[in-house]
């Protein structure tokens, strides 16, 4: 009489199943480092004989810096009658007031064009004095105001400081108290 041995042909059932599960997940593991290579790696750019340098261990990234706050209110875009300035001197303005709130000096120069009708002063003059916050309120203040027309220059005042804006939407001059 031949005896049949259940332990021997339960165990070879479970062979194939975990070879294939062990396959599965050598498969994916091999799949995520593929990916992760392809992020890291420099691209050379096309046409480029050089070799890709090796990838470098992934840091983490300092945190950006805060954006600067916007400034209160908003500039005046209308003269003092109620009429819309043109579309220069208002985008100019505008520019010129989220630059000063924000304390960017050098987009405060872009549009710094010293008026000679007025002997306005050079930037060298201009920037240190731009550069306390106590003066750009001032300027903000100003701007904020509706401005009188003059000619070929919209005046903002207020509080004793001016700031005169030509008709391309440029600082013409500065005037601090």
């Amino acid at each position: 009489m031949a005896v049949s041995a259940p332990a021997a042909s339960a165990g070879a059932g479970r062979g194939p199943w975990i070879a294939s599960a062990a396959l599965g997940v050598a498969i994916l593991v091999a799949a995520a480092l593929a990916v992760l290579t392809l992020v890291t790696a420099p691209v050379a750019p096309a046409g480029s004989t050089q070799a890709a340098a090796p990838a470098q261990p992934v840091r983490s990234a300092a945190p950006a810096p805060a954006p600067a706050p916007v400034p209160a209110g908003e500039p005046a875009v209308t003269d003092t009658a109620g009429r819309a300035l043109p579309a220069a001197v208002a985008t100019g303005v505008r520019e010129l007031y989220t630059a000063l709130g924000a304390g960017d000096l050098p987009a405060v120069e872009r549009r710094y064009r010293p008026s000679a009708a007025v002997d306005a002063a050079p930037w060298s003059q201009v920037s240190p004095l731009l550069a306390q916050p106590p003066n750009r309120e001032a300027l903000l203040a100003a701007l904020r105001e509706p401005p009188q027309r003059g000619s070929g220059v919209y005046r903002y005042a207020a509080g004793g400081a001016r700031v005169g804006v030509d008709t391309q939407g440029r600082v013409a001059f500065v005037l601090l108290p």
